[in-house]
Protein backbone atom coordinates (compact mmCIF):
# COMPACT_ATOMS: atom_id res chain seq x y z
CA UNK A 1 0.00 0.00 0.00
CA UNK A 2 2.57 2.34 0.79
CA UNK A 3 4.86 2.47 -2.02
CA UNK A 4 1.73 3.31 -4.20
CA UNK A 5 1.44 6.63 -2.69
CA UNK A 6 3.16 9.36 -4.41
CA UNK A 7 4.78 12.35 -2.73
CA UNK A 8 3.55 16.09 -3.75
CA UNK A 9 4.80 19.24 -2.80
CA UNK A 10 0.88 20.91 -3.32
CA UNK A 11 0.30 22.92 0.18
CA UNK A 12 -3.19 23.15 -0.21
CA UNK A 13 -6.40 23.55 -3.02
CA UNK A 14 -9.67 24.44 -3.83
CA UNK A 15 -11.45 22.32 -6.39
CA UNK A 16 -15.06 22.75 -7.93
CA UNK A 17 -16.77 20.22 -10.66
CA UNK A 18 -14.99 22.68 -13.20
CA UNK A 19 -11.74 24.41 -11.62
CA UNK A 20 -8.76 23.91 -9.26
CA UNK A 21 -6.49 25.71 -7.74
CA UNK A 22 -3.59 24.90 -6.11
CA UNK A 23 -0.59 26.50 -4.39
CA UNK A 24 3.31 24.22 -4.23
CA UNK A 25 5.98 24.07 -2.04
CA UNK A 26 8.91 26.22 -4.46
CA UNK A 27 10.86 27.51 -1.44
CA UNK A 28 14.90 27.13 -1.56
CA UNK A 29 16.64 28.78 1.46
CA UNK A 30 19.33 31.43 1.28
CA UNK A 31 23.39 30.67 0.97
CA UNK A 32 25.07 31.05 4.11
CA UNK A 33 26.97 34.38 2.93
CA UNK A 34 23.24 35.56 2.93
CA UNK A 35 21.78 33.86 5.75
CA UNK A 36 19.44 36.83 7.28
CA UNK A 37 17.55 36.79 3.79
CA UNK A 38 16.68 32.97 4.51
CA UNK A 39 15.34 32.81 1.27
CA UNK A 40 16.89 32.35 -1.79
CA UNK A 41 16.71 35.77 -3.88
CA UNK A 42 18.24 34.97 -7.83
CA UNK A 43 21.82 33.58 -6.42
CA UNK A 44 23.82 31.59 -8.30
CA UNK A 45 23.31 27.63 -6.97
CA UNK A 46 25.88 25.01 -8.16
CA UNK A 47 24.80 24.46 -11.58
CA UNK A 48 25.43 28.06 -11.75
CA UNK A 49 21.72 28.52 -12.35
CA UNK A 50 19.94 31.45 -10.09
CA UNK A 51 17.67 29.86 -7.27
CA UNK A 52 14.63 31.83 -6.01
CA UNK A 53 12.46 30.89 -2.82
CA UNK A 54 8.49 30.94 -4.31
CA UNK A 55 5.19 29.79 -4.21
CA UNK A 56 3.86 27.81 -7.27
CA UNK A 57 0.09 28.28 -8.58
CA UNK A 58 -1.60 26.89 -10.51
CA UNK A 59 -5.15 27.32 -11.90
CA UNK A 60 -6.99 24.42 -14.36
CA UNK A 61 -10.02 24.88 -16.16
CA UNK A 62 -12.07 21.38 -17.38
CA UNK A 63 -15.04 23.08 -17.80
CA UNK A 64 -14.32 21.56 -21.55
CA UNK A 65 -13.03 18.80 -20.67
CA UNK A 66 -10.08 16.23 -19.18
CA UNK A 67 -6.52 15.68 -20.75
CA UNK A 68 -6.44 17.95 -24.10
CA UNK A 69 -9.49 20.29 -22.88
CA UNK A 70 -7.98 20.63 -19.45
CA UNK A 71 -6.06 24.07 -19.43
CA UNK A 72 -3.35 24.23 -17.19
CA UNK A 73 -1.61 27.54 -16.24
CA UNK A 74 1.39 28.36 -13.52
CA UNK A 75 2.68 31.37 -11.72
CA UNK A 76 5.38 31.66 -9.03
CA UNK A 77 5.04 34.24 -6.51
CA UNK A 78 7.27 35.03 -3.61
CA UNK A 79 6.59 34.32 0.20
CA UNK A 80 5.97 37.45 1.37
CA UNK A 81 3.69 38.02 -1.65
CA UNK A 82 1.65 35.11 -0.87
CA UNK A 83 1.28 36.55 3.35
CA UNK A 84 1.08 39.81 1.82
CA UNK A 85 -2.24 38.94 0.28
CA UNK A 86 -3.66 36.94 3.46
CA UNK A 87 -3.24 40.63 5.09
CA UNK A 88 -5.84 41.71 2.31
CA UNK A 89 -8.35 39.69 4.06
CA UNK A 90 -7.29 39.74 7.52
CA UNK A 91 -7.69 43.60 7.53
CA UNK A 92 -10.91 43.55 5.85
CA UNK A 93 -10.43 44.60 1.97
CA UNK A 94 -14.08 45.20 0.42
CA UNK A 95 -11.86 46.10 -2.68
CA UNK A 96 -8.57 45.05 -4.04
CA UNK A 97 -6.64 45.10 -6.94
CA UNK A 98 -3.29 43.25 -7.52
CA UNK A 99 -1.36 42.22 -10.81
CA UNK A 100 2.23 41.36 -11.69
CA UNK A 101 4.11 39.60 -14.72
CA UNK A 102 7.20 38.07 -15.54
CA UNK A 103 9.21 37.43 -18.46
CA UNK A 104 12.16 35.13 -18.68
CA UNK A 105 14.23 32.11 -21.03
CA UNK A 106 16.10 32.40 -23.89
CA UNK A 107 14.28 34.31 -26.69
CA UNK A 108 13.26 32.44 -29.66
CA UNK A 109 14.18 32.82 -33.25
CA UNK A 110 11.65 35.64 -32.80
CA UNK A 111 12.78 37.22 -30.38
CA UNK A 112 10.01 36.42 -28.14
CA UNK A 113 10.54 34.77 -24.40
CA UNK A 114 8.40 32.92 -22.12
CA UNK A 115 5.97 35.36 -20.73
CA UNK A 116 3.42 35.36 -17.33
CA UNK A 117 0.48 37.69 -15.74
CA UNK A 118 -0.88 37.19 -12.60
CA UNK A 119 -4.13 39.18 -11.55
CA UNK A 120 -6.10 38.93 -8.21
CA UNK A 121 -9.00 40.77 -7.28
CA UNK A 122 -11.58 41.40 -5.12
CA UNK A 123 -15.62 43.44 -5.47
CA UNK A 124 -18.39 42.92 -3.51
CA UNK A 125 -20.71 43.54 -5.66
CA UNK A 126 -21.98 43.27 -9.62
CA UNK A 127 -22.21 46.37 -12.06
CA UNK A 128 -25.74 46.14 -11.54
CA UNK A 129 -25.39 46.27 -7.46
CA UNK A 130 -26.06 42.74 -6.42
CA UNK A 131 -24.20 40.68 -3.82
CA UNK A 132 -21.24 38.55 -5.34
CA UNK A 133 -21.29 35.40 -3.41
CA UNK A 134 -17.35 34.63 -4.52
CA UNK A 135 -16.12 38.09 -4.54
CA UNK A 136 -12.63 36.91 -5.58
CA UNK A 137 -11.19 36.86 -8.97
CA UNK A 138 -7.77 35.31 -9.35
CA UNK A 139 -6.21 34.53 -13.06
CA UNK A 140 -3.28 33.51 -14.78
CA UNK A 141 -2.44 33.81 -18.44
CA UNK A 142 0.50 31.98 -19.53
CA UNK A 143 2.56 33.07 -23.44
CA UNK A 144 5.37 34.67 -24.75
CA UNK A 145 6.35 38.37 -25.23
CA UNK A 146 9.71 40.46 -25.93
CA UNK A 147 11.83 41.32 -22.94
CA UNK A 148 13.65 44.01 -22.76
CA UNK A 149 16.90 44.70 -20.32
CA UNK A 150 16.66 46.43 -17.64
CA UNK A 151 19.81 48.26 -15.79
CA UNK A 152 17.91 50.20 -13.23
CA UNK A 153 16.48 49.34 -10.35
CA UNK A 154 17.19 47.17 -7.07
CA UNK A 155 17.96 43.30 -7.47
CA UNK A 156 14.27 42.37 -8.30
CA UNK A 157 13.87 45.18 -11.02
CA UNK A 158 17.06 44.19 -12.63
CA UNK A 159 17.08 41.75 -15.51
CA UNK A 160 14.50 41.60 -17.75
CA UNK A 161 10.95 43.31 -18.18
CA UNK A 162 8.51 43.15 -21.20
CA UNK A 163 8.38 45.22 -24.17
CA UNK A 164 5.00 47.11 -24.36
CA UNK A 165 2.74 45.40 -26.52
CA UNK A 166 4.53 42.34 -27.08
CA UNK A 167 2.67 40.20 -25.19
CA UNK A 168 1.32 36.83 -26.99
CA UNK A 169 -1.20 34.84 -24.65
CA UNK A 170 -1.33 31.10 -25.42
CA UNK A 171 -3.43 30.48 -22.36
CA UNK A 172 -5.71 31.64 -19.37
CA UNK A 173 -7.50 30.42 -16.60
CA UNK A 174 -9.22 31.87 -13.71
CA UNK A 175 -11.44 30.91 -11.06
CA UNK A 176 -14.07 32.79 -8.16
CA UNK A 177 -13.35 32.41 -4.62
CA UNK A 178 -15.25 33.41 -1.16
CA UNK A 179 -13.61 35.31 1.39
CA UNK A 180 -13.68 31.72 3.42
CA UNK A 181 -11.97 29.68 0.73
CA UNK A 182 -9.29 32.17 -0.41
CA UNK A 183 -8.38 32.58 3.62
CA UNK A 184 -7.83 29.16 3.86
CA UNK A 185 -5.74 28.35 1.11
CA UNK A 186 -3.63 31.64 1.83
CA UNK A 187 -3.64 31.11 5.89
CA UNK A 188 -2.41 27.16 5.24
CA UNK A 189 0.17 28.41 2.83
CA UNK A 190 1.57 31.16 4.92
CA UNK A 191 1.57 28.61 8.22
CA UNK A 192 3.70 26.37 5.93
CA UNK A 193 6.42 28.94 5.21
CA UNK A 194 6.39 29.92 8.70
CA UNK A 195 7.10 26.44 9.63
CA UNK A 196 9.95 26.04 6.64
CA UNK A 197 11.52 28.73 7.85
CA UNK A 198 11.81 27.24 11.59
CA UNK A 199 13.11 23.82 10.07
CA UNK A 200 15.21 24.74 7.46
CA UNK A 201 16.53 28.22 8.74
CA UNK A 202 18.15 27.30 11.50
CA UNK A 203 21.46 25.62 10.47
CA UNK A 204 22.06 28.12 7.84
CA UNK A 205 21.32 31.58 10.12
CA UNK A 206 23.63 29.09 12.91
CA UNK A 207 26.55 29.00 10.17
CA UNK A 208 26.51 32.25 9.08
CA UNK A 209 26.21 34.41 12.27
CA UNK A 210 29.41 31.81 12.98
CA UNK A 211 30.87 32.73 9.58
CA UNK A 212 30.13 36.44 9.92
CA UNK A 213 31.82 36.83 13.29
CA UNK A 214 34.94 34.66 11.88
CA UNK A 215 34.46 37.29 8.74
CA UNK A 216 34.32 40.39 11.46
CA UNK A 217 37.52 38.64 13.70
CA UNK A 218 39.75 39.03 10.89
CA UNK A 219 39.07 42.42 9.61
CA UNK A 220 39.75 43.70 13.26
CA UNK A 221 42.80 41.33 13.37
CA UNK A 222 44.33 43.35 10.43
CA UNK A 223 42.97 46.31 11.26
CA UNK A 224 45.15 46.44 14.49
CA UNK A 225 47.68 45.37 12.49
CA UNK A 226 47.39 48.55 10.52
CA UNK A 227 47.54 50.32 13.64
CA UNK A 228 50.66 48.60 15.03
CA UNK A 229 54.09 50.79 15.46
CA UNK A 230 56.03 51.11 12.15
CA UNK A 231 52.97 49.83 9.97
CA UNK A 232 52.09 52.57 7.19
CA UNK A 233 48.39 54.28 8.42
CA UNK A 234 46.33 54.88 5.55
CA UNK A 235 42.88 55.76 7.54
CA UNK A 236 44.32 55.97 11.11
CA UNK A 237 41.18 57.51 12.62
CA UNK A 238 39.53 54.51 11.53
CA UNK A 239 38.77 51.78 14.53
CA UNK A 240 37.36 48.17 14.84
CA UNK A 241 34.55 49.22 16.43
CA UNK A 242 33.68 51.14 12.96
CA UNK A 243 34.35 48.64 11.09
CA UNK A 244 31.45 46.60 12.69
CA UNK A 245 28.63 49.25 11.41
CA UNK A 246 30.27 49.14 7.90
CA UNK A 247 28.70 45.67 6.76
CA UNK A 248 24.88 47.26 7.00
CA UNK A 249 26.14 49.85 4.90
CA UNK A 250 27.71 47.31 2.35
CA UNK A 251 24.30 45.48 2.43
CA UNK A 252 22.72 48.28 1.65
CA UNK A 253 24.42 48.18 -1.57
CA UNK A 254 24.37 44.64 -2.71
CA UNK A 255 22.38 43.37 -5.30
CA UNK A 256 20.07 41.01 -3.49
CA UNK A 257 18.24 44.65 -1.71
CA UNK A 258 14.54 44.17 -1.81
CA UNK A 259 13.03 47.03 -4.47
CA UNK A 260 9.56 46.29 -5.89
CA UNK A 261 6.79 43.87 -5.45
CA UNK A 262 6.89 43.65 -9.65
CA UNK A 263 9.31 40.26 -9.65
CA UNK A 264 10.97 39.62 -12.87
CA UNK A 265 13.14 36.72 -13.54
CA UNK A 266 15.19 35.34 -16.50
CA UNK A 267 15.57 31.91 -15.95
CA UNK A 268 12.67 29.89 -16.71
CA UNK A 269 12.68 27.91 -13.69
CA UNK A 270 11.29 31.04 -12.12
Amino acid sequence: MASNIIPTNQIAKIQTNKKLIAFYDKLHIAPIEHYAQIHAKGETDQTNGKVSSLIGISIQDYSNGTGQNNIITQFNLAPEQVQFLLTRIEVGFQDFEWSSDKIFGTPDANGYSIAQKFVITRHSFKQDGTVLNNPWYISISNGHGIRVQNHTGGYYMKGYYMKGGSYQQEKSAFINLNDMDLYGLLKRTDAYIRNWEMVNAYQTILQGQQAYAQYLSTVRQQNQQRQAPGYPQENPAYTGDQYEQRPSDNYGQSQYQYSEPQYQYNNPNY
